[in-house]
């Protein structure tokens, strides 16, 4: 699968801030300190090393260990040598890098804006070695050996506030994000608006559970959406989204998650479906290309079309017992065509880092 730069769609590139990013990596995995290493997959060291350097640590069942998992399928695939550096003290992050690139790493892939300085000091002293920095904005300077990866998560929210107003039997559909951060924002505003365009007069709330770590605060915040007649919820909090679905479980509300099948399957008379971001398919999709011949640096832009971000329905709810079964098919019909829309440029989706 190739990634393709998309030239119409500066304005997220100019709005992945630090800040967003390093937001949207504490939602997604846990902090701590100390470096740990893995050991190598035994590849063919003839075409040298791909290093996989985390500043989170593995084992949080999310991002990270999407993209240890991807690099274990890139060894396996290219038939590389593999290795899995762990840095989580910010002060270690630019020696570890050049002792990855002294190590003669052929590609050194990081994730998450606060790596962003590091690889400005350290990559143009290593001109044989591709960097590929994932979630990362576009280089006002870009660097010749430098890759980064954005994602138009945002689109994935469109199609959900979308499918959410069309499920909809009260017109009230709710959002509840970890943080009012840039990104976040973003995708709020995109799913306001695709519930706008299911049904212009549906009513859309908004909720921040200000931590990425606390259910009983995001079950708060869906039980009092709930009591102003939300029927379907789409979650955006990582660790606190689990109060959500928890608390429309029990009043019989409809959720997306920001979750993995593994927590729609779960809760399969809750969970309708889940915005993904697939972290280890993009690292996959970009070491494969820097490995090749003639592979050209640059800021790539992912979107819809790559498969990592996007909505998937789920088919743990599809085969389960609720009464709202019979009403998706045709929902989850027009949202697969509103994607292709999307992807075709017919119906272009805002990216808004307003505040909620």
């Amino acid at each position: 699968m190739t990634i393709t730069t998309s030239p119409v769609r500066r304005t997220v590139r100019a709005a992945l801030s630090l800040t967003a990013g390093i937001t949207l990596a504490a939602a997604m995995t846990a902090c701590a300190s100390g470096p740990a290493e893995s050991g190598s997959n035994g590849g063919d060291a003839d075409q040298g090393q791909v290093v996989y350097l985390s500043s989170q640590p593995a084992g949080d069942s999310g991002s990270i260990d999407d993209m240890v998992a991807g690099l274990k399928q890139v060894g396996e695939q290219e038939d590389v040598d593999t290795k899995y550096l762990e840095v989580t003290d910010p002060s270690a992050f630019e020696s570890s890098l050049r002792n990855a690139a002294q190590s003669g790493a052929s590609v050194i892939v990081t994730a998450f804006p606060d790596l962003t300085d590091a690889i400005t000091q350290v990559a143009p002293d290593f001109p044989d070695t591709e960097f590929v920095h994932i979630f990362a904005a576009e280089r006002e300077e870009p660097l010749d050996n430098v890759t980064t990866l954005g994602f138009e998560i945002h689109e994935a929210f469109y199609i959900a506030g979308f499918s959410a107003a069309k499920l909809s039997q009260s017109g009230v559909v709710g959002w509840v994000g970890g943080d009012s951060s840039p990104i976040l924002s973003a995708n709020f505003h995109a799913f306001e608006a695709g519930a706008k365009a299911a049904n212009p007069a549906a009513q859309v709330l908004s909720g921040v559970v200000g931590s990425f770590s606390d259910p009983s605060k995001g079950r708060d915040i869906a039980l009092g959406m709930i009591s102003q007649g939300a029927d379907v919820i789409q979650t955006d909090a990582s660790g606190s989204s689990l109060g959500v679905i928890e608390a429309a479980q029990q009043r019989g509300a409809l959720v997306f998650a920001d979750a993995s099948g593994e927590v729609a399957a779960e809760y399969p008379e809750t969970v309708v479906g889940t915005s993904f971001l697939r972290f280890g398919q993009a690292l996959v999709d970009a070491v494969t290309e820097a490995l090749e011949d003639g592979y050209t640096a640059g800021h790539k832009q992912v979107g819809l079309d790559a498969g990592v971000v996007g909505l998937q329905f789920a088919d743990s709810f599809l085969a389960g017992s609720s009464p709202r079964v019979a009403d998706v098919p045709s929902v989850q019909a027009e949202a697969e065509a509103l994607q292709q829309q999307i992807i075709a440029g017919e119906v272009v989706v805002i990216f808004d880092p307003s505040s909620i």
